[in-house]
């Protein structure tokens, strides 16, 4: 049998989880270079037969093993976090019986400031343009429907601060009006249920009683989609935005996952406690997430109406 056979087989297992978990395909294949990267270390540095033999000493031989070749932090802090999700999904799930992952530590990142955030004052401007451009709209050609759709699209992304790629992916059902939630599918399969503001909603479904049915068959279950019918790209997306942004006036290479920035950060200027700010944009790690648990829907929702700056009657002044 071929030295680490058992842990070649586990990497396979771990990569049928990551697929059972929805986890990107990329995110899939790096997660599996960067175990391949651990392996080679492992035959180069190691002399045990398989991975039932190693012990924690090992791992933390490694993390030095990574440091000492100057890596950047964020390279180091990557390659170990793939490493502790591998030790905690086969200890979680039986395959090992040692909690390996209790044993990494991940280097502290520095924290990096969002660019591009446009202030209270351009969005304003942003909604000002788009509301010019479809408020009195009387849609019946594609090209109009399609800005109803930008204009409930900027206003979705900016209320409920969700990636280009959870917006994609938002499905009609996943949008609850009477409650004024919609249910995202985050990164890694994680799911969470964020508030959309009045303003949002009402554009949101303007959007779909008047412009959707021009663009897309029934059959089509996307909320957001393009001219022809099929559901938006990201690329589709970002163009959007940045026709929302020129058409005001403002000449900065802004991109939707911007926006998201822009919510957060607006929210946090009126206000917001940071805590529902994280959970709100849903990127918290494992062990901050834990703390923000007891935050309750009710909670989400009445935190968004009162400091959200969309929902607020002195937005932009």
């Amino acid at each position: 049998m071929n030295r680490l056979h058992r842990f070649d087989v586990l990497c396979a297992w771990f990569r049928e989880h990551m697929h059972a978990q929805q986890f990107r395909i990329r995110t899939i294949d790096d997660y599996i270079f960067e175990l391949s990267f651990f392996r080679r270390w492992l035959e180069q540095n190691s002399d045990i037969a398989d991975i039932d033999d190693a012990q924690p000493s090992l791992l933390h031989e490694y993390a030095a093993s990574l440091y000492s070749r100057e890596l950047a932090t964020g390279s180091i802090n990557h390659k170990l976090a793939v490493l502790k999700s591998f030790f905690d999904a086969l200890y979680e799930h039986n395959k090992l019986y040692l909690d390996f992952g209790r044993h990494i530590s991940l280097p502290r990142l520095p924290r990096r400031l969002p660019k591009n955030i446009l202030s209270e004052e351009e969005m304003s401007r942003v909604f000002v343009y788009l509301e010019s451009t479809s408020a009195y709209l009387r849609v019946t050609t594609r090209p109009q429907a399609v800005k109803l759709r930008d204009h409930a699209l900027v206003e979705f992304l900016y209320s409920t601060g969700v990636r280009k790629n959870e917006l994609v992916s938002c499905m009609l059902q996943d949008v609850n009006f009477a409650d004024g939630l919609v249910h995202i599918q985050g990164k890694g399969g994680k799911q969470r249920v964020v508030p959309v503001g009045a303003t949002s909603l009402a554009v949101l479904r303007r959007y779909l009683h008047d412009a959707r049915p021009l663009l897309a068959p029934k059959t089509i279950a996307n909320v957001f989609v393009n001219m022809r019918g099929a559901p938006m790209g990201k690329m589709a997306v970002l163009d959007a935005v940045k026709r929302a942004v020129a058409g005001a006036g403002i000449n900065r290479n802004i991109t939707a996952h911007a926006l998201r920035h822009c919510s957060a950060t607006h929210m946090l200027n009126h206000g917001a406690d940071i805590r529902y700010v994280q959970e709100f944009l849903g990127h918290a790690s494992v062990s901050t997430t834990q703390v923000y648990t007891h935050v309750s829907i009710a909670k989400l929702k009445q935190t968004h109406a009162r400091y959200h700056p969309r929902e607020q009657d002195n937005f932009g002044q």
